[in-house]
């Protein structure tokens, strides 16, 4: 297969079986009157099928002429001509143009009607396409047990993407136990053949030490092995490699170089990785307006860091003007998706009404969330919350729930309100050893409400070093 993936079409799929496929007539030789007869019936007989096999193999030379050409129209027609004669390698280019949209309208139910047809037929490519078709659950209904069958016997074959794909099965554990040993070995075959984006996550999954012993430098070789083929996420991969110094010497130019190689092909992680060195100055001149413009990218494709980050630029103004109401709707779609910070963003946003209609309640239900995911923010958000009966009953023992979780994280405001919820008394009793503990605590890290509060307390008497 070629790397557009593609087959090499050729005359193998239909007599007779020569590597070249070139029709040489028989050379004129003296021989008697009934070898002439029998050579003239044979070319009687024989005249249709050579005439088939002639058509099929200008086709096939026609249809790669116009496809190195880009013109995709001419080769879908050229190879349509074989495809329809049988020829199965055609068929599966057909199918994949079909897929692709690639010189004719896409139509992936036409894509998965050819690759059935060669797969059935014991083809590895056609076995390969169905196998992608049921995974995607483009062209017929998903069937992750089917997609597993139909790459199995495909990578049993030695068939590189079917290994790829058995690998992303086992990964995921979709139709089949989940699996990360099986899924790096399927990718390691896959990978020796050269296969790009196996190479990556064999490098991936040594980095990260999933399905086989952590290993810095055996990810490094892998993932450059991708890189070498080009392979975008390898890219961004190894900026990152280069950026915290894993398996290669720590390199800030290196990683934004490589960085901006595969956010310039469009990875969202890398596009974000690359707004973060201009906002910070890492590897290149600090710039707010680029950081913003990369953010942008990345988080119209959905990554979720980027979102929140679009948000927080456009609640500050950095790189942009500031807009409270682009910052809540950013901050909603990462939450959304479960990004804690932007969940306690947004409470935030719905506390104040920056951007959107106020709502203490709905405020109270973004903080949940995030406290839930262990936001310390979000912890003493929630807190003071409960504290004040603001969007929630007033509880103040679920008040010291959440702001103890935020005080232990080393909050010193947590450890303030703490301080005063236990000053007061969490049920009408004040707990003065207690609060005494917390202020200190705040004191500390240098709140100076605190420190005030420890001084009234000496004055009062309630203050004994002795209970710290």
């Amino acid at each position: 297969m070629a790397e557009n993936g593609l087959e090499t079409v050729s005359n193998n799929d239909w007599p007779p079986k020569v590597d070249t496929p070139v029709y040489s007539p028989p050379k004129s030789r003296r021989r008697g009157v009934l070898t002439v007869v029998l050579v003239l019936l044979a070319a009687f007989v024989l005249l249709g099928p050579v005439r088939n096999y002639y058509v099929q193999w200008s086709a096939a030379q026609k249809g790669a002429a116009a496809f190195q050409a880009k013109d995709y129209a001419e080769a879908f027609r050229q190879w349509k001509v074989m495809a329809d004669a049988g020829n199965i390698d055609a068929q599966n280019n057909i199918g994949l143009m079909y897929w692709t949209g690639q010189g004719v309208a896409r139509n992936d139910a036409l894509a998965v009607d050819l690759w059935h047809k060669t797969a059935e037929a014991g083809n590895v490519k056609g076995a390969t396409g169905l196998a992608q078709a049921y995974y995607d659950g483009r062209g017929i209904a998903q069937d992750y047990v089917l997609a597993f069958n139909w790459a199995r016997k495909a990578a049993e074959k030695g068939e590189a993407s079917s290994q790829y794909l058995l690998g992303v099965l086992y990964s995921q554990g979709q139709g089949l136990p989940r699996s990360d040993e099986q899924a790096v070995y399927w990718w390691r075959k896959a990978a020796d053949q050269g296969h790009a984006e196996a190479a990556f996550v064999v490098g991936r999954a040594y980095y990260l030490g999933q399905g086989i012993e952590k290993d810095d430098q055996l990810a490094v070789t892998w993932v450059r092995k991708a890189v070498d083929k080009g392979e975008p996420n390898a890219q961004s991969l190894l900026g990152t490699f280069y950026s915290l110094g894993h398996g290669v010497g720590q390199d800030d130019r290196l990683a934004f170089e490589w960085w901006m190689k595969a956010a310039a092909a469009g990875v969202p992680e890398a596009q974000y990785s690359v707004a973060n060195a201009y906002e910070l100055g890492k590897g290149v001149g600090k710039d707010d307006a680029q950081s913003f413009g990369w953010l942008v990218k990345a988080a119209e494709q959905g990554n979720v860091p980027a979102q929140s980050a679009l948000a927080y630029a456009y609640a500050t103004g950095r790189g942009v003007s500031k807009s409270d109401a682009k910052a809540a709707s950013w901050w909603m779609k990462a939450a959304s998706r479960g990004d804690a910070s932007a969940q306690g963003n947004l409470g935030v946003a719905y506390w104040t009404g920056a951007g959107l209609t106020q709502s203490d309640v709905d405020a109270v239900s973004w903080w949940l969330k995030a406290a839930k995911q262990g936001d310390v923010s979000a912890e003493l958000y929630l807190g003071g919350a409960y504290a004040q009966g603001r969007g929630t009953a007033k509880d103040n023992k679920s008040a010291e729930f959440w702001l103890l979780k935020a005080a232990k994280a080393g909050n010193a405001e947590a450890e303030l309100n703490l301080g005063k919820l236990y000053y007061t008394g969490i049920s009408g009793e004040p707990n003065y050893p207690e609060a005494a503990k917390w202020f200190s605590k705040a004191a500390g890290h240098g709140n100076i409400e605190a420190r005030t509060f420890l001084e009234m307390m000496k004055e009062k008497g309630q203050f004994d070093s002795k209970t710290l």
